[in-house]
């Protein structure tokens, strides 16, 4: 601290001073030389510095205003923990530039378009949670949608929501998933009755329900069906009030997949799934020789390349970078890392392209489906099954209401 105290007094750097070097001793005895009144300037003056910044801030535009939310959300066991999402709206009246601190403690107005997208990520190692939904919130919200980003616990930035199903069994881990999910779109339809009725008291207008769309990529997708068909036998918490699936009006499948790729690498390969899984996450979270090994093959570049899907595309670059930095977020290795790999969180009861076909048919009579493909939707990778589950609706004769 002397040494910088020094620096910014416009002195010499301390260790050459005059051409010839000082002791360490001489350098403590000169601290005493430090005069009160040259401290408090320097003080001053860095509360100035920080004072100005905070004016910066305020003055920061915004064309789509990032609130951060949260609810408590309670596991099987009857656990509760905090579980934090974004809601990105454009500022009221349109704006692109406008007082972003102001932007954020206003009161949210209705969506200009009508409609509310809840964005659910894909789950896979190198999925970047909330991140890899912020840039398709950022164009939606300027659309005049209002968009909830929600992503899955284990792969957040928060260690402690990371680390709520570390004592979760493997073979229940799934369905642990789908009551969290049925959970997560109950409260954001919660969430947007309320904001439906306190925008409608501010501007006197007629009642007017909202709509409410799920954007579901991967594996996620079928997830987010799934918990939708379970809401159906929720009731809602006040006599009167509107069921939280009334107000799910369409589904957007983007690339949906329901099986896992193969694993690979020999060592674990050869063991059954669910031993090759529990010594996968020994092996992740060991601090032996064996397990640092193997923590550095897991997470090399090498490794992370493999399982990105964004080669040749223009921001390759940069998802590379984001995807490793997400990569080495704290987590549970044995429920998050390791379930991935070998499918325990592949939607469960889904044997074949055909059994998925007949479930999405079923929401068809209630839900408007819009099914997106990859651009290698044909090549033998496993974006693959979403051009499987294509033509198996196609042949079924389901084209015309499931839109392509």
């Amino acid at each position: 601290q002397y040494f910088w105290l020094m620096r910014l007094r416009g002195a010499p750097f301390p260790t050459q001073v005059h051409g010839r070097r000082r002791s360490a001793a001489r350098l403590l005895s000169s601290c005493t030389r430090v005069s009160n009144k040259g401290a408090l300037r320097i003080a001053s003056n860095l509360v100035q510095k920080r004072y100005l910044l905070d004016i910066a801030a305020s003055e920061v535009t915004t064309d789509a205003t990032f609130r951060y939310k949260s609810f408590t959300w309670r596991t099987s066991a009857g656990n509760r923990h905090p579980y934090e999402y974004i809601i990105a709206q454009q500022p009221a009246g349109g704006g692109t530039a406008r007082d972003a601190l102001t932007a954020v403690e206003e009161n949210l107005p209705s969506p200009a378009s009508g409609w509310t997208l809840v964005l659910i990520p894909s789950v896979s190692l190198v999925c970047s949670g909330k991140e890899e939904m912020r840039p398709l919130a950022t164009l939606l919200s300027q659309r005049g949608h209002r968009c909830y980003i929600l992503e899955w616990p284990g792969w957040t930035q928060d260690v402690q929501t990371n680390w709520a199903l570390e004592h979760c069994k493997p073979e229940c881990l799934a369905e642990e998933y789908q009551d969290f999910w049925c959970q997560a779109l109950d409260h954001v339809a919660q969430q947007e009755l309320l904001l439906a009725k306190g925008s409608q008291e501010r501007e006197e207008a007629a009642e007017k329900a909202p709509q409410l769309c799920v954007v579901a990529a991967n594996s996620s997708a079928i997830y987010g069906l799934r918990a939708l068909e379970a809401l159906t036998a929720w009731e809602p918490e006040q006599d009167g009030a509107a069921k939280a699936f009334e107000l799910y009006k369409s589904v957007v499948m983007v690339a949906p997949s329901w099986k896992a790729p193969p694993p690979s690498g020999w060592f674990l390969s050869r063991l059954e799934r669910d031993r090759a899984a529990y010594w996968m996450g020994a092996f992740l979270h060991s601090d032996t020789r064996l397990g640092r090994l193997y923590r550095n093959s897991h997470f090399s570049p090498q490794n992370l390349q493999r399982y990105l899907s964004h080669a040749g595309t223009p921001d390759e670059e940069r998802l590379f970078q984001l995807a490793s930095w997400f990569f080495q977020r704290p987590r549970p290795y044995a429920q998050t890392d390791a379930m991935v790999t070998y499918g325990f969180l592949d939607p469960a009861g889904v044997e074949s392209v055909d059994s998925l076909v007949a479930e999405i048919k079923a929401h068809l009579l209630r839900l408007k489906i819009l099914l997106l493909l990859p651009a290698d939707s044909k090549s033998r990778k496993p974006q693959s099954q979403a051009q499987d589950l294509w033509d198996a609706l196609k042949d079924q004769g389901s084209h015309g209401v499931l839109e392509h």
